[in-house]
C-alpha cells in the first residue's frame, strides 16, 4: 500500500476495513463466550448454595427436633417437615423461579451426614427422586 496524494484508494480501505471487521467478529466471539460460562459458573454457584442451606437447616432439625434414633439407613426429610419447625428456607433461582427439595440424612460411625435434593428450572441436583418431595 502507498500512500498518494489523494490519499487511500478504496482497495486499500476496503481491505483494511475487511480486515478491522474480522477483529471486531473475533473479539465478539470471545467476549460472549466469556460472558456465557461466566453466567454458567455463577448459576452453578447459587444452585450449590441453596444445596448447603438446606443440609444446614437439615442439620438443626435433626439436632433439635428430630425424636427417633438415626441409623445408617437414610431418612428423607421434606421441606414440608421444616417448614412445621419454621427451618424452611427460600428456594428460588437467580430468576425468582420457585425450586423444589429435599434432603437426605444418616448416621454412620457416630456422625451425622446430610444432602440435600433440589430441581429448578434448569437444574436438578444428580440423584433428585421426584417422589421424595
Amino acid at each position: 500500500m502507498r500512500l498518494n496524494k489523494n490519499g487511500w484508494s478504496l482497495n486499500e480501505m476496503l481491505l483494511l476495513s475487511g480486515i478491522l471487521i474480522i477483529f471486531l467478529l473475533v473479539a465478539v466471539f470471545y467476549i460472549s463466550s466469556m460472558y456465557n460460562n461466566f453466567d454458567m459458573e455463577v448459576k452453578k454457584t447459587d444452585y450449590s448454595v441453596l444445596e448447603s442451606n438446606l443440609e444446614k437447616q437439615t442439620l438443626i432439625y435433626l439436632n433439635d427436633y428430630y425424636d427417633e434414633m438415626l441409623t445408617s439407613e437414610e431418612i428423607t426429610i421434606s421441606r414440608s417437615v421444616l417448614r412445621s419447625y419454621n427451618l424452611d428456607i427460600v428456594l428460588e433461582d437467580n430468576k425468582g423461579n420457585s425450586c423444589s427439595g429435599y434432603a437426605k440424612a444418616y448416621k454412620t460411625h457416630g456422625k451425622v451426614y446430610t444432602k440435600a435434593y433440589i430441581k429448578c428450572n434448569g437444574y436438578m441436583t444428580e440423584g433428585y427422586e421426584e417422589w421424595r418431595k
